[in-house]
């Protein structure tokens, strides 16, 4: 994996405590590593599994925007396989597109807890779009808008 010299700027993500760990580029895997906050905690002391998909679905949509060439995702469904407890500690997820088309691209991640056992399992569908103030033409091409 090579370095990401990138911070994830974006609200959804400093709530996640992301940060990027690397990228492989001939697999187009984004490796992100996440703080879960005290507040992620449920009844057993343990990040709350719900919120474990909002890890995975940052992570996802860093694999679409590099596997799309730089466009921004909008999540259309995520399938989360829970397999062990979460600690309050660092966890890093793996995520990778596994085939995109014009608009549609689909994913999958792994989540791994600081021990590096995997915890959890998520695959994806999510849909490219344009950045803000601009459109798709419908050819492949922005227009302004």
């Amino acid at each position: 994996m090579t370095d990401q010299p990138l911070t994830p700027f974006w609200p959804s993500a400093k709530t996640l405590g992301a940060r990027f760990v690397g990228m492989d580029e001939a697999t187009k895997t984004m490796e992100m590593a996440f703080d879960p906050p005290e507040g992620f905690a449920n009844m057993r002391g343990h990040v709350q599994g719900g919120l474990l998909a909002g890890f995975m679905d940052e992570a996802m949509g860093a694999a679409v925007y590099l596997g799309t060439g730089g466009r921004l995702q909008l999540t259309l469904d995520i399938n989360l396989s829970l397999l062990a407890p979460v600690a309050l500690a660092p966890v890093t997820v793996k995520a990778r597109p596994v085939k995109s088309g014009r608009r549609i691209t689909f994913v999958e991640a792994e989540l791994f807890d600081h021990e590096g056992q995997l915890c959890a399992r998520a695959t994806g569908t999510a849909m490219a779009t344009e950045w803000p103030g601009q459109k798709d033409t419908g050819k492949g091409e922005q227009a302004d808008g």
